[in-house]
């Protein structure tokens, strides 16, 4: 089962996975969810999900390299005989006398020019372009049916805001502005939660890799805002991503609760972050068999599901 591991960098991360799986680094199977860059550039933050290749083979020993003293001299190509030039007839005319007198040379080489070459031909545009003789390219990009309707968006219409509301739209909008997003905000509202969705043509850059800038900004919005100038949670989606990831976390959550109940032992769930197990909290909170636990330390937790006879605490909540 995948796991996710962090470190300062790549190496870190690795050896993070490879203490925490009890294997080689060899033995790794691992593919990087997110590189995170200091101010200044340099890595300041990897995660990587490694799991156990149990059919990886072992290192082969490294080849020993022969210094360069004692690898042969390469054989050399052999040498470049030059050939004349083919001469073409119809290109070319010899000159019809080296006399001053007689076909009025005047003494002079006189050399016809090739058919199609001249002034205002086919072979040449006029004006000095396409001197080349080859058919003429455009550089104009060419559109293709269905270029318009990738950055087309069904948007809907902003309804009227309460002054909560206007405060969180316009705080969202400063930050998509500043982090160069193309997409827009709306905002709905209920008792105890503004809703904000997000359109346009770089929501997908807000979904990838598991929809960690979708929560990033809805982190940043509750840490910023809730308790000074709102009242209310701030919930972010687009694309009602949030919608699908519930489905599909509260599914691999029941499946797992069933496993737990008919083998009688606790199973861990992969590293998630706090608003994936909050999902899974919720899932399975009226269960009556059992019940879910945070385990670790940082930002990323794992959630044991365990049985409710063997539970020694409460469990913990996400907030």
């Amino acid at each position: 089962m995948t796991q996710r591991f962090e470190g300062r960098n790549l190496e870190e991360a690795l050896q993070a996975a490879s203490s925490g799986l009890g294997v080689d680094r060899w033995q790794l199977t691992y593919h990087v969810l997110l590189e995170k860059r200091g101010f200044l550039g340099g890595m300041k933050r990897v995660v990587i999900e490694a799991d156990v290749n149990a059919d990886a083979p072992p290192p082969q020993a490294p080849v020993a390299q022969v210094p360069v003293a004692q690898v042969p001299a390469m054989i050399e190509p052999p040498p470049r005989v030059d050939t004349p030039a083919l001469r073409n007839p119809r290109t070319e005319r010899q000159p019809r006398g080296t006399s001053g007198s007689g076909g009025g040379g005047g003494g002079r080489d006189r050399e016809r020019a090739p058919r199609g070459r001249g002034r205002g031909s086919k072979g040449e545009s006029r004006g000095g372009g396409n001197r080349g003789g080859g058919p003429r390219q455009d550089h104009r990009e060419e559109l293709q049916v269905g270029d318009f309707e990738k950055f087309l968006t069904d948007v809907p219409e902003q309804a009227s805001e309460s002054e909560q509301a206007k405060v969180v739209h316009g705080w969202i909008d400063e930050v998509l502005s500043l982090s160069r997003l193309d997409v827009v905000a709306r905002t709905e509202e209920n008792e105890t939660q503004i809703h904000v969705r997000l359109y346009g043509r770089d929501a997908s850059r807000l979904t990838d890799q598991h929809g960690e800038v979708l929560d990033a900004i809805q982190v940043l919005a509750n840490k910023a805002l809730v308790g000074r100038k709102v009242e209310k949670e701030i919930e972010l989606d687009c694309e009602a991503f949030k919608d699908k990831r519930m489905e599909d976390l509260g599914q691999r959550a029941r499946d797992a609760a069933e496993r737990v109940r008919s083998e009688g032992r606790e199973e861990l769930l992969p590293a998630m972050t706090p608003i994936e197990r909050r999902i899974v909290h919720l899932a399975l909170r009226d269960d009556a068999d059992v019940t879910t636990e945070s385990r670790g330390e940082g930002f990323y937790k794992r959630v044991a599901i365990i049985l409710r006879s063997e539970a020694a605490a409460p469990a913990e909540s996400e907030s």
